[in-house]
């Protein structure tokens, strides 16, 4: 049975006229141009761009009645089209470009439209604009959160609001000394703090470390040691897990008083209030790092993976392929902004995108999150695999649902086809599996294609993002062919959204990664390639997979 939802995707998914074929046609172009004078074969295209063989022939056929790429008989592959060349000369004579255009590279085939403006290229990366300041300029009304209580109340934070707000907590973060490459730790819960110490860090051109809520004090003091962390924005229930000999300087939110604040503690919307704006924005260049996390609090040593800010590239691909996101959409990512997939995907993607982020207080619940599904009208929502279990324990019937969804991710692990079936039924949209690790991002995803002829759900990981070629190696460190099993990684050279180069803490964990060399990046999990590019998981050698833990 198919809903009036999935009918509505399926047909402006496949409108020639639409949107999205539009953007699919022109990323087709600078796929197509990337190959140069060699031309592209269409498996080439299709992994290039993400899209189905059907979805890739469909519009290149169109793109070739318009004489926009024209196909060798003889070599079957794909070059640029005459209607082009006269449109480019044009164009030319137009910008004052004298010679031959600087051939695309890959990097450029899928670098995201924020990166093509010159402000944000190079070595002065203005990161808070970026994030912030220009969709406060586009339409500061646009909300920048959606808090929602456990009791069901919903507060609403502008991108104007969070301009201003961050703007002054960045003065208090300064008179305590935080500068350029300087790391600050938040300890928060989900609430619009967060988001306004962020921000103001990144104004600062620094580095925004996220501590979860529900760590150890014992994990707490390990990370701000490691991390030489240059003051903390908490409040006054979480900072008991504060060490006591801290001698950092700490913004405490207020409303917490009754666990006491501490004397020495800067009051945060007090401190805020009372600052002027900071009127200069930081700028940063591309390699460097603003955002810090850590592995697992169960790891014998945590890890420190640095985020820098050419990372954008792979987050902002992302969202718009892997997630299939659209500016029709309501999006909410369910993993807490302490974790990997919550941080890169529900706190930097939306700001990036100058979308709305939706977060809840408390610990995940069932009921809480079919409220919010439905009162947000939700459309694109990922979920933690822990999260689709509490759904099918407390509804394992899997009644209809009134819901808005027409696509669902989940990260994690992979889930098992029964439980993928539950949810299929529920969600009445298919659930989409994706890959990656908090020193890549998502490199891997399925994703669903209303043109591909079938559905996903075969159980495997899916295909390489766009941006990312990913390979089997066997343990001397050799391509492993079609069929063969081995460890998944991913080819450096090849991968021009790979950025993990080392992390902070750990040289020796970092040459397990690149045993091979450079150029390749083991992930430390084992699977086999099939016939058709798809990556099926076959094992855990480690702590891989990127964990999304549930809220």
């Amino acid at each position: 049975m198919t809903s009036d939802t999935d009918t509505a995707y399926r047909e402006s998914a496949s409108s020639p006229g639409g949107t999205q074929s539009l953007e699919r046609a022109l990323a087709l172009l600078r796929a197509v141009a990337a190959y140069g004078a060699e031309g592209a074969r269409l498996a080439d295209l299709m992994t290039d761009t993400g899209l189905s063989k059907a979805t890739a022939h469909r519009l290149l056929t169109a793109l070739a009645r318009e004489r926009f790429v024209d196909q060798d008989p003889r070599s079957r592959r794909y070059h640029l089209g005459p209607e082009l060349d006269l449109l480019g000369r044009i164009a030319a004579a137009r910008h004052g470009i004298d010679g031959p255009a600087e051939s695309l590279s890959g990097a450029a085939a899928v670098r995201p439209t924020a990166f093509l403006r010159p402000e944000y290229q190079g070595d002065a990366i203005p990161l808070a604009d970026l994030l912030c300041d220009r969709h406060a300029r586009a339409d500061g009304a646009r909300a920048a959160l959606l808090h929602e209580s456990v009791a069901g109340q919903t507060t609403e934070l502008s991108f104007a609001r969070l301009e201003h707000d961050s703007a002054r907590f960045a003065a208090v973060l300064r008179r305590l000394g935080v500068g350029h490459g300087d790391r600050v730790a938040v300890l928060l819960p989900k609430g619009p703090e967060l988001l306004i110490a962020a921000l103001a860090i990144w104004r600062l051109g620094g580095v925004y470390m996220p501590l979860f809520t529900t760590y150890t004090p014992a994990a707490v003091s390990y990370r701000l040691a490691d991390s030489d962390a240059r003051a903390i924005v908490t409040n006054g229930f979480l900072r008991r897990k504060v060490p006591r000999d801290n001698a950092r300087p700490v913004v405490t939110v207020e409303g917490d008083e009754a666990f006491g604040p501490g004397a020495d503690a800067v009051p945060f919307w007090s401190a805020l209030h009372e600052a002027s704006p900071l009127e200069e924005v930081a700028r940063y260049a591309d390699r460097d790092p603003f955002a810090l996390m850590y592995t697992s609090e169960s790891e014998p040593k945590p890890l420190g993976v640095c985020l820098p800010v050419k990372a954008l590239s792979g987050i902002e691909q992302y969202m718009r392929i892997g997630l299939d996101l659209r500016d029709d959409d309501i999006y909410w990512n369910m993993a807490d902004p302490g974790w990997a997939y919550g941080a890169y995907y529900g706190l930097v993607g939306p700001l990036l995108l100058g979308r709305t982020t939706i977060f809840c207080d408390g610990p995940y619940d069932v009921r809480q999150g079919y409220r919010v599904l439905t009162k947000f009208g939700v459309t694109n929502l990922t979920a933690a695999p822990s999260q689709i279990r509490a759904w099918h324990s407390a509804d394992p019937e899997g009644g209809p649902r009134q819901l808005a969804l027409r696509i669902l991710s989940v990260v994690g692990e992979p889930l098992p086809p029964e439980l993928i079936g539950w949810a299929n039924r529920v969600v009445r949209v298919p659930l989409l599996d994706q890959y990656g690790q908090r020193e890549t991002g998502i490199f891997m995803m399925n994703r669903y294609d209303p043109d591909g002829g079938k559905e996903p759900g075969d159980g495997s990981l899916g295909r390489p993002m766009p941006g990312f070629r990913v390979v089997i190696l066997d343990q001397d460190g050799r391509e492993a062919p079609v069929g063969g099993a081995g460890e998944i990684a991913i080819d450096v050279d090849h991968s021009p959204l790979f950025w993990f180069e080392a992390y902070s803490n750990d040289p020796e964990r970092t040459a397990r990664r690149f045993r091979h060399g450079r150029r390749y990046y083991l992930t430390g999990d084992w699977a086999f390639l099939d016939a058709d590019g798809n990556i099926h998981f076959r094992g855990r050698e480690s702590d891989a997979i990127m964990m999304q833990q549930s809220d």
